[in-house]
C-alpha cells in the first residue's frame, strides 16, 4: 500500500484533537479514536466529496481518472465559454441595469404601459417581485458557507438587517405612503418575508444535513426557531381571539393557512420520508455502502502505519 507522510500545524492537532475529545464523549469514552485515525477519517470523507463534485466515483481508476480530466480539458461550447468569461459577465451585467435604468425611466417619467411600473410603483411591488430571487440567493449561501464569512461582513449584514426595521417602522409611523407598508398586516408580511426566508432556510438545512449527516443545529439556532414558533403561536391566538386587526388573520381560513404552510412543511417534513419510500431508501444505502469503503479504506491505512 502506498504511504504519505506530512506535517500538519500546531493548531491543526488542536482542532483534531478537540474532535477526538467530542467524539469521545459522545460515546461515552468507548473509542479508541486517534488524532491520526480521525485524521484520516476527515481525509476520507472530504476526498469523497470532491470526487462526487468531480463526477468521479470513491478510488476512481487511472482510466477513469484520465477520462474525466480529458472531458474538463476539452474545448468549452460557445455558450459556456462566455459564462465562464469575467469580461462577458461583466458586460452582460452592465448591458442588463442599463436597460433596466432605460425601462425605469419610460415606464416612471415617459409613462410607457407595457413596463407596468406606475401601477406597481411602490416599494412594497418591487419587494413583492425581488425578494423571492435574493432569498433563494443568498441563504443557502449563507447556511452552507457561513464558515468562511468574516466578521466584517457579518457586523455589515446586522446593521442592514437593523437599518431595514428601522425603515420598516418609519414606514408606518411617519407615514410613507410610497412604500406601501402602511396597507400591510402582519398576514402579508409573512407571505411576503417569513415563508420564503423560512423554505428556503429549511431546504438549505435539508440539503446540507443530506450532504453531512454529523451536521446538527446549533443551540442558538433551536433557541431562534423556538422564539419564532412562539410568536406566531401569541399572534394566532391574539389575531382570531382577541381579535388583533394589525394581524390581518381575521378572514383567513384554515385553506389560506394550508396555501401558506405546506411549502414550508412539506420539504421538511414530508418530503423526505417520501422520497425515502418512493426510491427504496437508495439514497441511504447508498450513502451506507460509501461510509462502509471509506472505513474500510480508514482500517487498513490504520493497521499498516507504524
Amino acid at each position: 500500500m502506498a504511504s504519505l507522510t506530512f506535517a500538519i500545524e500546531p493548531d491543526e492537532f488542536l482542532g483534531l484533537s478537540a474532535l477526538v475529545e467530542l467524539d469521545r464523549a459522545a460515546s461515552d469514552g468507548d473509542t479508541g479514536t486517534d488524532a491520526v485515525s480521525k485524521a484520516k477519517v476527515l481525509m476520507c470523507t472530504a476526498l469523497a466529496d470532491k470526487l462526487e463534485d468531480a463526477g468521479l466515483p470513491w478510488a476512481p481508476s487511472a482510466e477513469a481518472a484520465r477520462k474525466r480530466a480529458a472531458e474538463a480539458a476539452a474545448p468549452a461550447s460557445a455558450l459556456r465559454g462566455i459564462t465562464r468569461n469575467d469580461n462577458a459577465r461583466k458586460g452582460a451585467a452592465y448591458a442588463a441595469v442599463a436597460a433596466l435604468a432605460v425601462a425605469l425611466w419610460g415606464g416612471y417619467i415617459r409613462g410607457w404601459q407595457w413596463t407596468g411600473f406606475r401601477v406597481n410603483g411602490q416599494l412594497w411591488d418591487w419587494l413583492t417581485l425581488l425578494l423571492l430571487p435574493v432569498v433563494l440567493g443568498t441563504i443557502p449561501l449563507w447556511i452552507q458557507d457561513k464558515d468562511y464569512i468574516g466578521k466584517g461582513r457579518r457586523v455589515t449584514y446586522a446593521a442592514a438587517i437593523t437599518a431595514w426595521t428601522g425603515f420598516v417602522i418609519a414606514g408606518y409611523l411617519i407615514p410613507l405612503h410610497w412604500t406601501g407598508f402602511g396597507d400591510q398586516k402582519l398576514w402579508g408580511w409573512l407571505n411576503l418575508l417569513v415563508l420564503p426566508a423560512a423554505i428556503t432556510t429549511v431546504m438549505a438545512l435539508t440539503s446540507m444535513r443530506a450532504r453531512r449527516p454529523e451536521a446538527r443545529l446549533r443551540p442558538y439556532h433551536t433557541a431562534i426557531i423556538a422564539a419564532l414558533a412562539t410568536g406566531w403561536i401569541v399572534t394566532v391566538i391574539g389575531g382570531y381571539a382577541l381579535r388583533w386587526t394589525w394581524t390581518g388573520y381575521p378572514g383567513h381560513t384554515l385553506w389560506d393557512w394550508l396555501g401558506m404552510l405546506l411549502p414550508l412543511v412539506f420539504p421538511a417534513i414530508l418530503l423526505p420520508p417520501l422520497l425515502k419510500w418512493v426510491s427504496g431508501n437508495a439514497a441511504g444505502r447508498a450513502s451506507a455502502a460509501s461510509q462502509a469503503a471509506m472505513a474500510r479504506t480508514v482500517i487498513a491505512a490504520v493497521q499498516t502505519s507504524p
